[in-house]
């Protein structure tokens, strides 16, 4: 057995024998010593186990504390605050040190830095895997149970910053420029494909699944927060007026004003036919039609013909409104101008006055849909801005290039 694997053993026998005291500092936070624990903790400090707390305490080292979070599925922040960007850079690192060594024919430094690289790319992988997995597990079961508005509000935020980290830590992989480093080390190209890159689309649809939750969530936050916000503005209203007391509206001369706008009750206009209590009823309505249905049958009235009028109709011309116009003119110079791009923007600024961009940028939209049906060679960009906020769904559209291709192209 070679001292490393002795030593080992040695540490994994000190841990199990002093499991209550890191079981201790682990949820409490801090273990204070004392004259029957004071060897154990300088021994787990010697172990790196343990770190200074204070002058007379200690707490769990980072690296452990993070392992027994992810053994453990706690729900410490700190699950999900891992910089993948750092691992990345390391891996690169690592790999380069791999290929150094190996262009010199140092055998023994390439199978400790191939180790090294596969450890990564290994915590990498399950990195990504449990943060996903976890964030997609927290949002499922946790996020549509909050009690409270504001709760459901800071967690939305929380869960969208999160989600944010893990795009740009899988954003910065660049999987085509890793695999391009490795192509002539078969052994760290096949580790790569099949441990990290072949499982990033999975990642990837995970967050993707994350990010329509939370969409909906959204959508349902801001329908919670209109009804919330008469709840709360009824419940002031009561504490401000203690002795109030609702009033019969048949009371009133005139009903007030703010009743006009509450939702009025929904009225249905048919019968319910399951319902027995009405069988009689149905059955006289359904026998009058029966009869009604007869008698005018038997007194049909004769058609009367329409008379034939040889003098021509007075024909109505209507002028096309001033936005079509000018729509016109714009997608006849575009069609005129081959091969040109042409912006909306700037046309509406020398020749349009009198509507606003959006509203323009809106005809021109609507207007290019209806025509693209019939010409595929007039093509559209939008001119997007990055004002705004990430992961909204929303795309602000600041400019729209019209184009009209050759036949060629």
């Amino acid at each position: 057995m070679s001292q490393s694997q002795q030593g080992l053993e040695r540490l994994l026998r000190t841990l199990a024998g002093h499991s209550e005291l890191i079981a201790e500092a682990y949820f409490t936070g801090v273990v204070y010593k004392d004259n029957q624990n004071q060897r154990a903790l300088n021994q787990l400090k010697q172990l790196k186990v343990l770190v200074n707390h204070d002058a007379e305490g200690y707490r769990i080292a980072g690296r452990l504390t993070q392992f027994l979070d992810s053994a453990l599925s706690s729900d410490r922040v700190r699950r999900l605050d891992t910089d993948l960007a750092d691992w990345i850079d390391t891996l690169k690192l690592q790999i380069s040190l791999y290929q150094d060594a190996e262009v010199e024919n140092r055998l023994g430094d390439c199978d400790n830095y191939f180790a090294e690289t596969e450890r990564l790319v290994f915590d990498l992988s399950d990195t990504l895997e449990e943060n996903t997995r976890y964030l997609s597990m927290l949002v499922n079961s946790r996020f549509a149970n909050v009690r409270t508005l504001a709760e459901k509000q800071k967690q939305n935020t929380f869960y969208i910053s999160r989600l944010e980290k893990l795009v740009n830590a899988i954003t910065a992989l660049q999987p085509e420029s890793l695999l391009e480093m490795v192509e002539d080390q078969p052994l760290i190209y096949d580790l790569l494909d099949h441990q990290l890159i072949r499982k990033l689309p999975i990642y990837q649809q995970r967050l993707q699944d994350i990010l329509d939750k939370l969409k909906v969530f959204l959508f349902e936050l801001r329908q919670i927060e209109a009804r919330a916000q008469l709840v709360q503005g009824f419940a002031f209203f009561l504490q401000q007026n203690q002795n109030y007391q609702p009033q019969d509206w048949s009371e009133r001369d005139s009903i007030p004003e703010h009743w006009n706008q509450i939702k009025p009750l929904a009225l249905f206009a048919y019968a319910d036919p399951l319902d027995h209590a009405l069988e009689e009823d149905l059955i006289e309505i359904a026998q009058k039609i029966r009869i009604d249905t007869e008698v005018m049958l038997a007194k049909q009235k004769q058609r009367s013909l329409s008379a034939v009028s040889l003098s021509p109709q007075n024909k109505t011309t209507l002028d096309l409104p001033l936005y079509r116009k000018q729509l016109r003119v714009y997608f006849d110079r575009v069609l005129k101008n081959e091969g040109q791009s042409i912006s909306a923007v700037a046309f509406q600024q020398a020749f349009v006055d009198d509507i606003e961009p959006s509203i323009w940028l809106s005809c021109v939209l609507n207007e290019w849909l209806r025509r693209q049906q019939r010409n595929k060679r007039l093509q559209m960009e939008l001119i997007q801005t990055d004002v705004g906020r990430h992961f909204s769904g929303n795309k602000k559209v600041r400019d729209i290039v019209l184009q009209f291709r050759s036949a060629d192209n």
